[in-house]
């Protein structure tokens, strides 16, 4: 993978202050942007009901998140990945039910996995050539060089 992954500034923020405010269940929200060229460009982020409300896993409302996608479809953007956060003190890596759904939503698509507590942090993973691969990336303001 040599392609570049920004996540616009307001989006890191808004998904960083999701997780410091809930740290002991996994929230899940849809990353929306585009792939142009070599740059993934993360450039909205809508929060979605956990409806597990669960600290150890997620499910998403197909209903909701199909009209999510056809509607940033039509502002020209598309799905780029899915976040979810890992409980604080959880490693911060794809769980076993992580992998086995990406396999179903294989690269192109990021998984933004986050981890809450009192120092939030934020990974990205695809899968790639049947392989989890970490994938570095950029916020403009925050962190120009990559993280």
């Amino acid at each position: 993978m040599k392609e570049t992954v920004v996540i616009a500034t307001p989006v890191y923020q808004q998904i960083m202050q999701l997780l410091g405010e809930k740290p002991k269940v996994e929230v899940v929200g849809l990353n929306f942007g585009t792939h142009e060229n070599l740059t993934i460009l993360v450039r909205h982020f809508e929060p979605m009901k956990n409806l597990d409300n669960s600290a150890v896993s997620f499910s998403l409302d197909y209903e909701i998140l199909f009209k999510e996608i056809q509607s940033y479809e039509k502002k020209g953007e598309i799905l780029i990945g899915i976040f979810h956060s890992h409980p604080e003190g959880a490693r911060l890596y794809p769980s076993q039910k992580d992998i086995h759904f990406m396999s179903y939503w294989p690269y192109p698509y990021l998984w933004l996995i986050g981890r809450g507590g009192t120092h939030p942090e934020l990974a990205i993973f695809t899968l790639f050539n049947k392989k989890i691969t970490r994938v570095p990336f950029k916020v403009p303001g925050i962190s120009d060089s990559i993280i």
